[in-house]
Protein backbone atom coordinates (compact mmCIF):
# COMPACT_ATOMS: atom_id res chain seq x y z
CA UNK A 1 0.00 0.00 0.00
CA UNK A 2 1.43 3.40 -0.98
CA UNK A 3 1.65 6.18 1.54
CA UNK A 4 0.14 9.23 -0.11
CA UNK A 5 0.88 11.89 2.52
CA UNK A 6 2.89 11.85 5.69
CA UNK A 7 4.22 14.48 8.16
CA UNK A 8 7.26 15.13 5.97
CA UNK A 9 5.81 15.48 2.47
CA UNK A 10 2.92 17.76 3.40
CA UNK A 11 2.82 20.98 1.35
CA UNK A 12 4.41 24.26 2.40
CA UNK A 13 1.24 25.40 4.13
CA UNK A 14 1.80 22.71 6.76
CA UNK A 15 5.47 22.99 7.80
CA UNK A 16 7.03 20.54 10.19
CA UNK A 17 6.67 21.75 13.78
CA UNK A 18 9.77 22.49 15.88
CA UNK A 19 8.44 19.85 18.26
CA UNK A 20 9.00 17.35 15.45
CA UNK A 21 12.43 18.66 14.47
CA UNK A 22 11.28 21.25 11.91
CA UNK A 23 11.29 25.03 11.80
CA UNK A 24 7.56 25.63 11.71
CA UNK A 25 7.93 28.21 8.93
CA UNK A 26 5.96 28.31 5.69
CA UNK A 27 7.73 29.96 2.76
CA UNK A 28 10.55 31.55 4.80
CA UNK A 29 11.35 35.17 3.92
CA UNK A 30 13.94 35.34 1.15
CA UNK A 31 17.45 36.13 2.39
CA UNK A 32 16.29 35.91 5.99
CA UNK A 33 18.27 34.35 8.83
CA UNK A 34 16.09 32.02 10.89
CA UNK A 35 16.30 32.40 14.64
CA UNK A 36 15.08 29.49 16.76
CA UNK A 37 12.18 30.20 19.14
CA UNK A 38 12.02 26.97 21.13
CA UNK A 39 8.69 25.20 20.53
CA UNK A 40 7.43 28.10 18.40
CA UNK A 41 8.15 28.67 14.73
CA UNK A 42 11.52 30.17 13.89
CA UNK A 43 11.64 33.94 13.23
CA UNK A 44 13.28 35.20 10.03
CA UNK A 45 15.50 38.28 10.36
CA UNK A 46 16.40 40.10 7.15
CA UNK A 47 19.47 42.33 7.20
CA UNK A 48 20.11 45.43 5.09
CA UNK A 49 23.47 46.63 3.74
CA UNK A 50 26.14 46.64 6.44
CA UNK A 51 23.97 45.20 9.18
CA UNK A 52 25.14 42.43 11.50
CA UNK A 53 23.27 40.48 14.15
CA UNK A 54 23.78 41.98 17.61
CA UNK A 55 23.07 39.63 20.49
CA UNK A 56 20.76 40.45 23.38
CA UNK A 57 20.65 38.22 26.47
CA UNK A 58 17.33 36.36 26.67
CA UNK A 59 15.96 37.95 23.49
CA UNK A 60 16.25 37.62 19.73
CA UNK A 61 19.34 39.18 18.16
CA UNK A 62 18.77 42.44 16.32
CA UNK A 63 20.04 43.47 12.92
CA UNK A 64 21.97 46.73 13.30
CA UNK A 65 24.82 48.68 11.76
CA UNK A 66 28.01 49.40 13.68
CA UNK A 67 28.32 52.78 15.41
CA UNK A 68 31.35 54.89 14.54
CA UNK A 69 33.34 56.29 17.45
CA UNK A 70 35.47 59.43 17.54
CA UNK A 71 37.82 59.59 14.58
CA UNK A 72 36.22 56.60 12.86
CA UNK A 73 34.04 56.38 9.75
CA UNK A 74 32.00 53.35 8.74
CA UNK A 75 30.78 52.81 5.19
CA UNK A 76 28.16 50.11 4.67
CA UNK A 77 27.69 48.35 1.35
CA UNK A 78 26.07 45.25 -0.09
CA UNK A 79 27.91 42.44 1.67
CA UNK A 80 30.57 44.79 3.02
CA UNK A 81 31.52 47.02 5.95
CA UNK A 82 34.46 49.40 5.58
CA UNK A 83 35.99 50.92 8.72
CA UNK A 84 38.55 53.73 8.50
CA UNK A 85 40.19 56.32 10.71
CA UNK A 86 38.69 59.68 9.72
CA UNK A 87 40.75 61.87 12.00
CA UNK A 88 44.31 60.56 12.37
CA UNK A 89 45.39 63.98 13.67
CA UNK A 90 44.07 67.41 14.55
CA UNK A 91 41.94 69.35 12.12
CA UNK A 92 43.30 72.75 11.09
CA UNK A 93 41.65 76.12 10.52
CA UNK A 94 43.16 79.07 8.64
CA UNK A 95 41.81 81.70 11.03
CA UNK A 96 41.34 85.14 9.46
CA UNK A 97 38.87 86.71 11.92
CA UNK A 98 39.85 88.90 14.88
CA UNK A 99 38.13 86.80 17.54
CA UNK A 100 37.30 83.10 17.83
CA UNK A 101 36.43 80.58 20.55
CA UNK A 102 38.66 77.59 19.99
CA UNK A 103 37.48 73.99 19.70
CA UNK A 104 39.38 71.12 21.31
CA UNK A 105 41.44 68.88 19.01
CA UNK A 106 41.86 71.74 16.55
CA UNK A 107 44.85 73.71 15.36
CA UNK A 108 44.69 77.30 14.10
CA UNK A 109 46.87 79.39 11.82
CA UNK A 110 46.72 83.01 13.01
CA UNK A 111 46.25 84.62 9.61
CA UNK A 112 44.48 88.00 9.97
CA UNK A 113 47.21 90.10 8.43
CA UNK A 114 48.02 93.13 10.59
CA UNK A 115 45.07 92.47 12.96
CA UNK A 116 45.47 90.76 16.33
CA UNK A 117 43.51 87.53 16.70
CA UNK A 118 42.13 86.80 20.15
CA UNK A 119 41.65 83.05 20.61
CA UNK A 120 39.50 82.12 23.61
CA UNK A 121 40.03 78.75 25.29
CA UNK A 122 37.41 76.06 24.44
CA UNK A 123 34.27 76.10 26.57
CA UNK A 124 34.28 72.30 26.61
CA UNK A 125 37.20 69.88 26.73
CA UNK A 126 38.21 66.43 27.92
CA UNK A 127 41.43 65.64 29.74
CA UNK A 128 44.25 65.37 27.20
CA UNK A 129 42.54 67.34 24.42
CA UNK A 130 45.05 69.46 22.47
CA UNK A 131 44.78 72.88 20.85
CA UNK A 132 47.46 74.62 18.83
CA UNK A 133 48.22 77.99 17.22
CA UNK A 134 50.76 78.70 14.48
CA UNK A 135 51.65 82.34 14.02
CA UNK A 136 51.45 83.78 10.51
CA UNK A 137 49.92 87.25 10.42
CA UNK A 138 51.90 90.28 11.54
CA UNK A 139 49.07 91.22 13.92
CA UNK A 140 50.07 88.34 16.24
CA UNK A 141 47.77 86.27 18.45
CA UNK A 142 46.54 86.14 22.04
CA UNK A 143 44.84 83.37 24.03
CA UNK A 144 42.09 84.64 26.34
CA UNK A 145 40.40 82.67 29.10
CA UNK A 146 36.86 82.13 30.30
CA UNK A 147 35.79 82.39 33.93
CA UNK A 148 37.85 80.07 36.19
CA UNK A 149 40.10 78.96 33.31
CA UNK A 150 43.90 79.10 33.54
CA UNK A 151 47.02 78.26 31.53
CA UNK A 152 50.13 76.75 33.11
CA UNK A 153 53.39 77.55 31.26
CA UNK A 154 56.09 75.62 33.08
CA UNK A 155 56.27 77.09 36.59
CA UNK A 156 54.44 80.24 35.47
CA UNK A 157 50.64 80.46 35.45
CA UNK A 158 48.30 82.99 33.92
CA UNK A 159 45.91 84.90 36.15
CA UNK A 160 42.87 82.68 36.68
CA UNK A 161 39.71 83.73 34.87
CA UNK A 162 39.01 86.33 32.22
CA UNK A 163 41.91 88.54 33.30
CA UNK A 164 44.57 85.98 32.32
CA UNK A 165 46.12 85.44 28.90
CA UNK A 166 49.15 84.27 26.97
CA UNK A 167 50.26 86.00 23.78
CA UNK A 168 52.84 85.95 21.01
CA UNK A 169 55.46 88.67 20.71
CA UNK A 170 56.71 87.91 17.19
CA UNK A 171 54.92 86.99 13.97
CA UNK A 172 55.76 83.29 13.78
CA UNK A 173 55.44 82.37 17.45
CA UNK A 174 53.63 79.05 18.00
CA UNK A 175 52.03 77.26 20.94
CA UNK A 176 50.51 73.87 21.72
CA UNK A 177 48.39 73.28 24.82
CA UNK A 178 46.75 70.25 26.40
CA UNK A 179 43.75 70.14 28.76
CA UNK A 180 44.66 69.08 32.30
CA UNK A 181 41.07 69.17 33.52
CA UNK A 182 37.71 68.82 31.78
CA UNK A 183 34.79 71.17 31.37
CA UNK A 184 34.29 74.91 31.07
CA UNK A 185 36.55 75.61 34.08
CA UNK A 186 39.45 73.81 32.47
CA UNK A 187 43.14 74.21 33.18
CA UNK A 188 45.51 74.00 30.22
CA UNK A 189 49.23 73.30 30.14
CA UNK A 190 51.68 74.47 27.49
CA UNK A 191 53.44 71.39 26.13
CA UNK A 192 55.47 73.22 23.47
CA UNK A 193 56.06 76.80 22.43
CA UNK A 194 58.18 78.81 20.02
CA UNK A 195 58.99 82.45 20.82
CA UNK A 196 59.14 84.74 23.83
CA UNK A 197 55.50 84.51 24.89
CA UNK A 198 53.86 87.06 27.17
CA UNK A 199 52.05 85.57 30.18
CA UNK A 200 49.64 87.73 32.15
Amino acid sequence: MAIVNNAINLNALNPLSPLDGGLGVSNPTAHGILVAEGASAATPIVLTNGEVLIGSTGADPVGATLTAGTGITITNGAGSISIAASAPGMSWVDETTSSVTMVANTGYTADAGASLITFTLPTSASIGDPIEINGKGAGLWKIAQGASQQIQFGNTATTAGTGGSIASSLQYDCIRLRALTAGATSTWVVVSAVGNLTVT
